[in-house]
């Protein structure tokens, strides 16, 4: 085995990078050359054609070294579930995890779990929560909560059902980092359930 380049991986230039690519390719026993882009040598580098039996060897060795993320999503689709918030949309997305597209009392139902105090018996019932202002409130809610049992972000937007051509209104939820999905685990694990 080959001693791995002592620097980290985003510190090496282009060279040091391709050939620290072709020799853990060759170590993992790849058939794959990795050259520098003839076209852009110092920014680009172009992998090399790839035989049926070493894309899937690829496939293998990037699920495998993605082990930890799927992991988090599945324990968070039943952790979520055992709440009562539905998250059809939960998926891996470049490497971080998108909660997708929630309902409106799902948003407002994972808030109540993270923190968020109880809605008021004189607010509009959870359930008729479509407009304008109780959606963005529920935004608003739900951020709040996030931040304060993760200690991290989560983009959120109120799409009403005037700007889903007859859908139901949803808050959409952009991606998070696999360490920002793991402390929304842990939050889950000690929240009310209903």
């Amino acid at each position: 085995m080959n001693a791995p380049d002592s620097r980290s991986p985003h510190l090496l230039g282009l060279p040091e990078a391709i050939q620290d690519l072709n020799s853990v390719c060759r170590e993992a026993g790849l058939g794959l050359i990795v050259c520098p882009n003839p076209d852009a040598p110092q920014h680009e580098a172009t992998l090399g054609p790839a035989d049926q039996a070493t894309v899937r060897q690829m496939t293998d060795l990037l699920r495998t070294s993605m082990t930890r993320t799927y992991d988090t999503v599945a324990a968070l689709r039943s952790a979520l579930t055992a709440h009562g918030v539905q998250t059809p949309d939960l998926a891996v997305a470049a490497g971080e995890i998108v909660l997708g597209d929630l309902t409106v009392p799902d948003a407002e139902r994972l808030a109540h779990v993270l923190g968020a105090p109880p809605r008021g018996p004189e607010e509009d019932p959870v359930d008729e929560l479509a407009d304008w202002p109780q959606g963005n409130e529920v935004v608003e809610r739900l951020d709040r909560a996030f931040r304060q049992a993760t200690d991290g972000f989560l983009d959120l937007a109120f799409h009403p059902d005037c700007c889903r051509c007859g859908e139901k209104p949803a808050v959409s939820t952009g991606a998070v980092p696999v360490a920002t999905a793991r402390r929304l685990l842990d939050a889950l694990e000690y929240g009310d359930r209903p």
